[in-house]
């Protein structure tokens, strides 16, 4: 069977639950094709899930039940890099509830790592990479989703090349705020990231965002200089910052975790892609101002939220220096009271570009998700697709309303597999009762001319699942779904009419 992007499936298991970490996350049944000899003595439902969802895309399918089964090896061969990408974007659900809903849970990871190394067998390497938000805990999200556990049982069990890296140059330095409550920054440290370096990609008048290049002194990120930013994003340069590690992949299996987004709406395959770039502040996320004064940061022009507005950047500019924190603190106090004042005289309280009428974050999505399909080894665009991906979301427990750093919990079941990112972010869309054309991310997906991430239209796409209420479907029929909550600032503008 070829590795055709046509494929996506949806595996629903109403039932599912996550194992705990104390099995590393092994199967519980003695598959045919599983390399290693002792098996979990827990129930481990998310392994057989994966072991389904190859089956049901025809992968290796001739051997499926045999010793010999290696549903990978339509993408992976001997000696290959492979990277395993998952989304590890916070050690900590943003409320303090249970974290299954924020991150790609261990369990996925490690059926696939298994699966990996039937294809490599102890040749090659495999490396476990994200670059979580500024101020993630790397070592305590590696924890909390079991990598380390999985990483040590690697160690022990094989000579298979297992590496995890936190991809970021830099991470942020909290501490609380007097009179407790919310974290805030109050420095940045340096970080060791890819040791294999970075390579510093320039798409120009290629990217997405040529087209509102004319903005860039409006190009903005939560928590950073916007200075910064405007040295990698301007009229003359679209840059971005690749590990090598990611470059030098010859596959990629992508691991999202299927979540709403305020920014974006939905975050599945595309947006997950933002973790393969090294450094935060060149990745535009909004552009700052009302759609009445040029940017898309929130709806109507208001003087408070302006003000509110300079007075955060004033002290993102601060947060690099530690000894500068009593500078800062009256200026959280100013900021708290002007966004109060804004949220008091605004009819629609939107903050950050958090909204459905953001149309710069999926720009930068889209270049990104460009870069690791077209990029070479040395960073260079071609024409050809460099490198093989396959997706795999996790909605074993999804996430759905703030999303993505503070979703609600919904027990979905759901695995989703495919070659196609779009092809399944737009199910999943549809899926979770939204419209696809409604998320720009999604809608302008499918019009990407240069460099394509698919290579189909909307109207080829039949989903294929185990649930007779969904198999069979295409993207413009009527079924019942999962019906997901949309973030407020999205809600009424992206649901599907029924």
């Amino acid at each position: 069977m070829s590795c055709g992007s046509e494929n996506v499936f949806i595996l629903q298991k109403r039932n599912a639950c996550y194992p705990s970490l104390s099995s590393s996350y092994g199967p519980s049944e003695k598959f045919p094709e599983y390399p290693f000899i002792d098996v979990a003595a827990e129930k481990n439902d998310v392994y057989s899930m994966v072991r389904e969802v190859f089956f049901n895309l025809g992968l290796d399918a001739r051997n499926y039940g045999a010793e010999q089964w290696n549903p990978l090896g339509a993408i992976i061969s001997r000696n290959d890099t492979v990277l395993i990408k998952p989304n590890m974007v916070m050690h900590k659900h943003g409320w303090g509830w249970n974290i299954d809903s924020v991150i790609t849970h261990g369990s996925i990871i490690r059926a696939i790592l298994d699966y990996a190394y039937i294809a490599l067998g102890n040749t090659g390497k495999v490396i476990i990479g994200d670059a979580p938000i500024q101020g993630c805990d790397f070592e305590e999200v590696t924890r909390l989703n079991g990598v380390k556990s999985i990483v040590r049982f690697y160690r022990e069990n094989t000579d298979l090349n297992v590496e995890v890296v936190d991809f970021r140059r830099e991470r942020a330095i909290t501490g609380e705020t007097k009179g407790g409550g919310n974290r805030v920054i109050v420095g940045r440290d340096t970080l060791p990231g890819d040791k294999r370096g970075y390579t510093i990609i320039n798409l120009g008048k290629k990217s997405m965002l040529d087209e509102i290049a004319s903005d860039y002194k409006k190009f903005r990120v939560t928590n950073y200089d916007p200075q910064r930013m405007t040295e990698h994003q301007n009229l003359d340069v679209h840059e971005y910052l690749i590990p090598n590690s990611v470059l030098q992949a010859d596959v990629v299996i992508n691991l999202p975790k299927i979540k709403t987004h305020r920014k974006a709406g939905l975050t599945v395959c595309l947006k997950n892609l933002v973790g393969i770039n090294g450094q935060k502040d060149w990745l535009p996320h909004h552009r700052s101002g009302s759609c009445e004064e040029g940017g898309d940061e929130y709806l109507r022009r208001n003087l408070f939220h302006k003000c509110a507005v300079r007075v955060t950047e004033k002290i993102d500019a601060l947060s690099t220096w530690q000894y500068l924190e009593p500078v800062r603190f009256p200026l959280r106090i100013l900021r708290k009271a002007l966004f109060l004042a804004a949220k008091v005289t605004e009819k629609e309280h939107i903050r950050e570009g958090n909204w459905y009428g953001n149309d710069t974050v999926w720009r930068m999505v889209l270049d990104l998700n460009r870069i690791l399909l077209y990029a070479d080894k040395e960073g260079k665009l071609r024409s050809t697709k460099q490198r093989k991906v396959f997706h795999l979301a996790d909605g074993i427990v999804l996430g759905d309303g703030e999303g993505p750093l503070e979703p609600t919990a919904k027990a979905a079941g759901i695995l989703v597999g495919g070659f196609d990112p779009v092809v399944i972010d737009t199910s999943v869309a549809r899926l979770l009762g939204f419209d696809y054309r409604k998320i720009p991310l999604l809608r302008r997906a499918w019009q990407v001319a240069e460099y394509p991430i698919t290579d189909l239209a909307p109207e080829d796409v039949v989903i294929r699942s185990n649930n007779g209420k969904w198999d069979g479907k295409d993207l413009s029929s009527v079924f019942e779904g999962i019906n997901a909550e949309p973030p407020r600032g999205w809600k009424s503008h992206i649901e599907a009419i029924k």
